[in-house]
């Protein structure tokens, strides 16, 4: 029964659902671009606290995975929210504390247990993947921070949430990744601007605790294989750096650099040129080990070349997308810090760490009621090939995801539901992508 009461769900929900276009990620507060720069707004040490303002966000969210193959069914819902509060600018400086409170409202056994041969990852990715059986000690401080900000400048050191293109807050189960260290934005030039920092410490999506730089890497494998040995990797912590440039309205450059202390650099670039309704852009990375340790192995290099050609109508929006590895080996980069930047990336399907991959994607998006311009109907569909313990794969995901947000008094309620069907070839029996899946999720956002 559990097949066919699956199907009816997938089949029926989205008739009362309403969606959002968002580029396939889900709601995420990101402190840096709250409210606008008023040096003026606190005149005194009090005005600097009573003007500042409450933010936050109320989320439950939903996920079931079921494989029809062996008639394995997970499934877990969560509820809980975030609370923000940034004080006002006073003398160009601000302070922000905020916190994330989680509930597991109902799930089945997100355990390892014999009676359950896959690990319910995606599910157990809702709350704690340090203590699958925690259920209600879920919070955790997500920002404490100073800024001080000059003009259209600013910088920032504490905790906080960041979002660059390998480090985001990958937010979409109820915890996203946050990160401590010191952030600097010069944005006074009239079409460059530059952006970085150094972080020491982050606390992963999916988990409670902040740890430091060199604990979380490779954390998440042993969390969801026990029989993983987890080795803490001697690093300072993860330096970035930004620089964007938009020569005129049609083009914009971006390059990114990350350097993981002791480990690799990482470069990732992005050109794009649009026209009328036709838009095109290239993404090149390259990685280059530092050292020889548990996550690299000496001499480790890594090239891939992304590339999307998209056209653009008035009510939608069409891309064909490719990622293709110029090297053997994979990018290695650290999940528990954020969702690749591909174009070929859709919600749960990654290359990261995959070989010698040729990705292709076809993704449509539309609008198709015209007084309803805030509801979107993704259709995506990705097929990647590559290499696994020197053997080929390969990963077929279709996904139909339905965003929206409402209108008058519920402008500020988002809803998401994602449905994805797996196909898979080559991997090895008892791994988690062995057989089909069929996965759905569905996320309601309050914010205030």
């Amino acid at each position: 029964m559990k097949i066919y009461s699956y199907i009816l769900f997938l089949i029926f929900t989205p008739i009362f659902l309403q969606a959002q276009n968002n580029h396939q990620q889900f709601e995420s507060i990101d402190s840096v671009k709250h409210g606008s720069f008023n040096p003026n707004e606190a005149h005194s040490f009090h005005e600097w606290f009573k003007k500042g303002h409450v933010s936050g966000l109320f989320r439950s969210n939903s996920i079931q995975t079921y494989r029809p193959e062996s008639k394995n069914f997970s499934a877990a819902s969560g509820l809980g929210g975030r609370i923000y509060y940034h004080s006002a600018y006073w003398h160009g400086f601000q302070m922000g504390i905020g916190g994330i409170y989680t509930y597991n409202i109902l799930s089945t056994d997100l355990s390892n247990s014999t009676e359950n041969p896959y690990t319910p990852k995606w599910e157990r990715q809702l709350f704690d993947l340090e203590d699958p059986n925690n259920k209600h000690d879920l919070d955790r401080l997500e920002e404490l921070f100073i800024k001080y900000r000059y003009k259209d400048s600013y910088i920032k050191v504490g905790k906080m949430l960041l979002n660059t293109p390998l480090v985001n807050p990958q937010d979409s189960r109820m915890k996203p990744s946050a990160f401590q260290g010191i952030w600097l934005d010069w944005n006074e030039g009239h079409r460059f601007e530059i952006n970085g920092g150094f972080f020491n410490k982050v606390s992963p999506r999916s988990t409670t605790e902040w740890i430091s730089i060199s604990e979380s890497i490779g954390l998440y494998d042993h969390l969801l294989d026990s029989e993983k040995e987890h080795h803490a990797i001697t690093t300072q912590g993860l330096g970035l750096l930004g620089g964007h440039y938009l020569p005129n309205e049609k083009i914009s450059l971006h390059s990114w650099q990350y350097y993981i202390d002791n480990i690799s650099f990482v470069s990732f670039n992005q050109l794009e040129y649009s026209q009328n309704s036709i838009k095109l852009g290239v993404q090149y990375l390259f990685q280059n080990s530092l050292t020889e340790n548990h996550f690299l192995e000496k001499n480790h290099k890594a090239q891939l070349l992304s590339g999307q050609l998209k056209w653009i109508g008035t009510a939608w929006q069409i891309s064909y997308n490719q990622t293709i590895s110029l090297t053997e080996n994979a990018l290695k980069f650290p999940s528990e810090w954020g969702a690749e930047p591909f174009y070929t990336f859709i919600s749960r399907h990654r290359i990261e760490g995959l070989d010698q991959v040729n990705s292709q994607a076809l993704k449509m998006d539309f609008q198709p009621i015209e007084s309803w311009s805030s509801l979107n109907i993704g259709l995506y569909g990705v097929h990647s090939n590559f290499h696994q313990n020197k053997e080929e794969s390969s990963l077929t995901q279709l996904s139909l995801d339905i965003q929206t947000h409402l209108k008058e008094d519920w402008k500020n309620l988002k809803i998401r539901f994602l449905n994805s069907y797996f196909m898979t070839e080559g991997f090895s029996k008892g791994s988690f992508l062995y057989e089909d899946i069929f996965h759905s999720q569905l996320i309601v956002n309050y914010k205030f």
